[in-house]
């Protein structure tokens, strides 16, 4: 996201600060509810509406002879895409992005999958991948990078809950319910060839993400203890990773530098995924940091999780503002107005910055005013977040899908209120 982009003119500023001033002595003496209330905005009519997909970028070879240009893709029931307009440049017939000129459902010359309605998305390096059906005989469809030969259906069908690409190779993994609460993982190559994955035991729990090789779950353990199965698997081999047994994992991620970060549902612990093991992150921040002290949300994690960077104009980060966000929850069993997302710093590298500690609600750098965020996806638990990348869209636009209301993004809007997370329509 970029925080500098299309700046509004100066006498927007001018009167915003003036609006400000009024209300700060108009509220001396009074409740800070006050305050918080009047930051609120009205929220908009999603065009993503319900609990959308993750979000996920694909190259498409844009109509006519145009290159692949990565585009992004989301679904909720149907199947939504964002990217630039093209245009002739000079008259000579070169087709170029303009990435000034984001949209969502530009002409790009690709078709909504038949069928029921979309359950989940994915990618490969050639393939992009629908999971279709009503909730337990899916079928999983791809199509081809530019549209050749449609929407095919593919040898995964059954009960099939999520789906994971690898954007770089040429594997799907598919969470297959099996009966019950037992979940299995299924592949499926680009070439045909597809499976069952030989995890060991015969429940992994369902599949939650894939990143670097790995793949997690959500796992279980029973009252007794037993556990049975989950954790995080080797994609390969099926192996389980030493270290992950019987853990709820929702989630994980690459970091730039290439480390794998997964997620733990409880308490939100991070944990670095490696050929060896997968162990729990400790804070690094000297004398004032106690020994036991771990990276973690602090709260129940969702499973969202994003990459974000402040960019400026040509798209250069800012090495001091590099984040990891992580999706939170206050509460499993009752209404809270706690949810959201909190921030872990990143290195100028991109590694994860253990000696900084985590950004909660109200000192959040991916915000301009922290009282609006609580206001708005604050309350909300969220489902994934995603950054648009530069060649997309030049203000890098952040967005999350929400559990119930739509898709959501972070935008200047002009004439109602300024910087502000709102359904993105």
């Amino acid at each position: 996201m970029k925080m500098t982009k299309r700046k509004p003119p100066a006498a927007v500023f001018a009167f915003a600060l003036l609006a400000a001033c009024v209300l700060a002595l108009a509220s001396c003496g009074r409740d800070p509810i006050f305050f918080t209330i009047s930051t609120e905005v009205p929220p908009r009519e999603p065009l993503v509406p319900g609990g959308p997909t993750k979000m996920v970028v694909f190259d498409w070879a844009t109509p006519g002879d145009g290159p692949a240009r990565p585009v992004l893709f989301v679904a909720s029931g149907s199947l939504f895409w964002y990217a630039p307009a093209y245009y002739v440049d000079g008259g000579h017939g070169n087709r170029r992005w303009d990435n000034t000129s984001a949209r969502w459902g530009t002409n790009i010359g690709v078709s909504r999958p038949p069928g029921e309605r979309i359950i989940d998305i994915a990618a490969t390096q050639n393939y992009l991948y629908a999971l279709t059906g009503t909730g337990t005989n899916n079928v999983v469809r791809r199509i081809r990078s530019g549209g050749d030969g449609g929407w095919q259906a593919t040898a995964l069908t059954g009960n099939i809950q999520s789906i994971f690409g690898e954007p770089e190779g040429t594997r799907l993994f598919a969470g297959v319910r099996t009966g019950g609460r037992n979940h299995e993982i299924r592949f499926l190559d680009e070439n045909g060839a597809n499976g069952r994955l030989p995890t060991e035991g015969e429940d992994t729990g369902l599949l939650s993400g894939a990143a670097g090789g790995f793949l997690s779950t959500t796992g279980r353990t029973l009252p007794d203890g037993t556990d049975m199965g989950g954790g995080i698997f080797y994609a390969y081999t099926g192996a389980r990773v030493p270290g992950s047994e019987g853990r709820m994992f929702m989630g994980m991620i690459a970091l730039p530098n290439g480390t794998v970060i997964a997620v733990t549902r409880a308490g939100g612990f991070l944990y670095e995924v490696s050929a060896a093991s997968a162990a729990r992150i400790p804070r690094t921040g000297g004398e004032e940091t106690a020994a036991t002290e771990m990276m973690q949300s602090g709260r129940d994690a969702t499973g969202a999780l994003a990459l974000w960077d402040e960019t400026d104009d040509e798209g250069n980060i800012n090495p001091e503002r590099r984040m990891l966000i992580v999706g939170i929850q206050g509460s499993r069993h009752a209404t809270t107005f706690v949810n959201g997302y909190v921030e872990f710093s990143l290195t100028a590298d991109g590694a994860l910055d253990t000696a900084r500690p985590r950004r909660d609600a109200g000192d959040l750098l991916t915000v301009h005013d922290n009282p609006r965020y609580r206001t708005s996806i604050g309350r909300l638990p969220l489902n994934h977040l995603f950054q648009v990348p530069f060649e997309i869209d030049s203000d890098a636009t952040f967005f999350a899908s929400t559990q119930t209301v739509g898709l959501w993004s972070y935008r200047f809007r002009q004439g109602e209120g300024g910087w502000q997370w709102n359904a993105e329509d």
